[in-house]
């Protein structure tokens, strides 16, 4: 039986408890976890306390429950190639084999505010597409998509549709010159009610959050971006070479 701990919520402590059994691979990935009923004789605790503690690892990525079958430890199964290799996320899905739909949440030209102008090194009220989309896979969305492309760099690009044609392709078409590099960084975040309403996660569930300035390679500032992507489907990947 848990130790319990007095200044500690009874429904994190068994959070708390299966998580480290899952980070330890004590339960390992795709094996299913004990039952509730067992859960509350391992851990003293009441059926209603082990299942808010279940849920908020289910929101974590950590669990799935499957109706009929049980609770399961997931299985991070795409992987984005972090590293010298620039690919779009299409590109990367592509390139594992992973079919996916993508729809198109909003597609509109807006002219940038001093903030734009800043962040794509435009004049302000200059002409941007501000594009929403999100991605699926089997039916279950992975990633939330918003991007703001600078139309002096790709004039024309607004009329692509993007639930057929993949960004980076499309850029270059449009620009007429090759993408040249990127700036990113990741940072773990919580999805929020917008975002996690699109993902189908919790508010309160770990994403992983890009945020992406992509370059032509005469280095004109051709998109801002920011991903959102489900932490219990994505993983991202590197190798690294030793100097």
């Amino acid at each position: 039986m848990l130790q319990v701990k007095n200044s500690v919520p009874l429904h994190t402590q068994a959070s708390n408890f299966m998580r480290e059994k899952i980070y330890n691979r004590e339960w390992k990935v795709d094996e299913q976890i004990p039952t509730e009923y067992e859960l509350m004789d391992i851990l003293g605790m009441s059926r209603g306390t082990v299942k808010r503690a279940i849920k908020a690892l289910v929101d974590e990525g950590l669990l799935v429950q499957t109706r009929g079958r049980g609770t399961f430890v997931t299985r991070p199964n795409i992987t984005h190639p972090s590293g010298n290799c620039l690919l779009s996320f299409a590109e990367s899905l592509h390139s594992q084999g992973i079919e996916f739909e993508t729809s198109v949440l909003d597609q509109e030209v807006i002219y940038a505010d001093e903030f734009l102008s800043e962040k794509l090194s435009i004049p302000v009220n200059a002409p941007v597409l501000f594009l929403r989309r999100v991605r699926t896979v089997d039916g279950e969305p992975i990633m939330y998509i918003e991007n703001r492309i600078s139309l002096l760099a790709t004039p024309g690009l607004d009329k692509t549709d993007f639930s057929k044609e993949t960004l980076f392709a499309s850029i270059e078409k449009y620009a007429g010159k090759r993408i040249g590099y990127s700036q990113a960084r990741y940072a773990a975040k919580i999805a929020g009610e917008q975002r996690g309403r699109i993902l189908g996660v919790g508010e309160e569930a770990p994403v992983l959050h890009l945020e992406q300035y992509v370059f032509l390679a005469d280095n004109t500032p051709a998109e801002w971006g920011n991903v959102w992507l489900c932490a219990n489907r994505y993983v991202v990947g590197t190798i690294l070479q030793r100097v």
